[in-house]
């Protein structure tokens, strides 16, 4: 396939859905630095588990169900291998004595803010070649697309 030159991408993809090239924008430039710093040590529906209550605190067993989009049998299998490595906790649940709930350890804490501090450090490299003006811009951009999609 022969590659293009520069611009003729932009053509190229001017009739692409907003949200998918929004997608591969992020997946190449956001994403990727982020999920690249936990290369080799847990697979991706696990950081994904640690983000979620890194976020969002404590949940229930089905909500990690439902966020992550996997078998309650595949929840309970990454919940058990992150208690057994110290990353989450199992307590509990105060309203439903069948079923309990979730919650990150200060091991998982901290393991999950020592990706996000290598990962901004391999976001800001990559965006080292924009000017100071247009760092800012897309910091702002990125926010306000944050906030808008938590809406949703």
């Amino acid at each position: 396939m022969p590659k293009s030159e520069p611009g003729e991408a932009g053509v190229a993809n001017a009739g692409l859905s907003p949200a998918y090239r929004m997608r591969v924008a992020f997946e190449g430039k956001i994403v990727a630095p982020y999920r690249d710093t936990y290369r080799g040590e847990l697979g991706q529906a696990q950081v994904e588990l640690l983000e979620l209550l890194y976020m969002r605190g404590t949940m229930h067993q089905y909500e990690l169900v439902n966020e992550l989009r996997t078998s309650k049998q595949h929840v309970s299998k990454m919940t058990s291998r992150l208690e057994q490595m110290g990353y989450v906790a199992k307590r509990a649940d105060n309203a439903d004595a069948r079923g309990h709930v979730v919650v990150l350890s200060d091991a998982g804490r901290a393991y999950v803010d020592r990706h996000i501090a290598e990962g901004s450090k391999r976001a800001r490299e990559l965006y080292s070649h924009l000017s100071d003006t247009e760092r800012r811009e897309l910091d702002q951009a990125m926010l306000t697309v944050a906030r808008l999609l938590e809406k949703a």
